[in-house]
């Protein structure tokens, strides 16, 4: 789940570039070579931009022209993880050298769905789900990966946030969240 929004003086972006700027910053972060579709679109389905027009901008005290701000809430869990890469997409997508970007953490309880309180994990749960439920086998992961069975991924080992073995194979993981997912379910199921 990420909450995008972005600062910007009155009258500096058109609709239309708000609109094509809204769906690059969501889908060059929604996107992984492997990742099956049901997933990604399950994390669109909760990605959402919204636009602020600030009246004055100042810098350094005086009046500045055509800044940019773009700040990231997501989860706390997630924040350390995703900050570099967020940080550098933005960075490029903006294409402006003075443009920021601020990635924040939301604390563990903070974001809420449907009234539900939702933390880390369960975002994780809730964006792959669809995979998870589908039943879908999966083709055999690459030399060298191997299988995210949380999220449906194919990781190479070398790059995974963490490896586990379950059933007989050796599973690799995108992020720290589907390993600790995976972990608990473990846990769960004895």
């Amino acid at each position: 789940m990420m909450f995008v929004e972005v600062f910007a003086p009155e009258g500096l972006l058109t609709g239309e570039q708000r609109d094509r700027l809204a769906d690059d910053l969501v889908n060059e972060v929604v996107k992984a070579d492997s990742a099956p579709p049901e997933v990604l679109e399950a994390q669109r389905a909760i990605s959402h931009v919204v636009f602020h027009e600030v009246g004055a901008w100042y810098t350094g005290g005086r009046r500045a022209e055509h800044r940019l701000l773009v700040r990231v809430s997501v989860p706390e869990g997630w924040r350390e993880d995703m900050s570099p890469y967020l940080v550098e997409t933005y960075g490029r997508l903006l294409a402006d050298p003075g443009a920021m970007v601020h990635v924040v953490g939301v604390p563990e309880g903070g974001i809420g769905l449907g009234g539900q309180v939702l933390r880390a994990n369960d975002i994780v749960r809730l964006i792959t789900r669809p995979f998870r439920e589908s039943g879908a086998p999966r083709a055999e992961p690459p030399p060298g990966s191997g299988l995210d069975p949380v999220c449906g991924m194919f990781v190479p080992f070398e790059h995974a946030a963490g490896v586990a073995e379950g059933d007989g194979t050796r599973y690799a993981f995108c992020s720290k969240g589907c390993h600790e997912v995976f972990a608990e379910e473990q846990t769960r199921s004895r």
